[in-house]
């Protein structure tokens, strides 16, 4: 496959990773036509800065996702974040990085999956405010629980 710039593809599926990072486009057709792997973060950073609108760019859910997707966003870029149930069914071969990148393209096809909404980081800080106090709930009526049954 012949190397080319980041702007000339329609499509990006990228996995994350926290120090490598693997992106595979695919034109507007949905044929893949290039692959390349980002070593570092500060690398993965100036790619993403070199990216033009109009372009979508598709990656599963995961820690880093939610921050990755509102950075894309804020310039213009759509985003599909999809869920990594959803993602794992279109895999193929081995799992490996490239392999999850091309599984995440394949994904982003699929008219069934609908993507999980790119959140601020105020609606993130409340989603784990519930699930802090749906975990305490929960401790609590194990431990009452357990107390009964003495």
């Amino acid at each position: 496959m012949k190397q080319r710039t980041p702007n000339e593809a329609a499509e990006l599926a990228i996995d994350l990773a926290k120090h490598v990072f693997e992106v595979v486009a695919a034109d507007r057709f949905g044929q893949e036509c290039w692959h390349r792997r980002i070593g570092s973060r500060k690398a993965f950073e100036s790619f993403l800065d070199r990216l033009n609108a109009p372009m979508c760019v598709g990656m599963e859910t995961g820690p880093g996702a939610q921050a990755w997707a509102r950075r894309l966003l804020a310039r213009g870029i759509r985003v599909k974040v999809l869920p990594a149930n959803s993602v794992k069914a279109h895999g193929h071969r081995m799992k490996n990085d490239l392999n999850d990148a091309r599984a995440i393209l394949r994904a982003m096809h699929d008219g069934d999956i609908h993507a999980v909404p790119v959140k601020t980081v105020e609606q993130l800080a409340l989603q784990a405010q519930h699930r802090a106090r749906a975990g305490w709930v929960s401790r609590r009526t194990r431990v009452c629980n357990q107390l009964r049954s003495v």
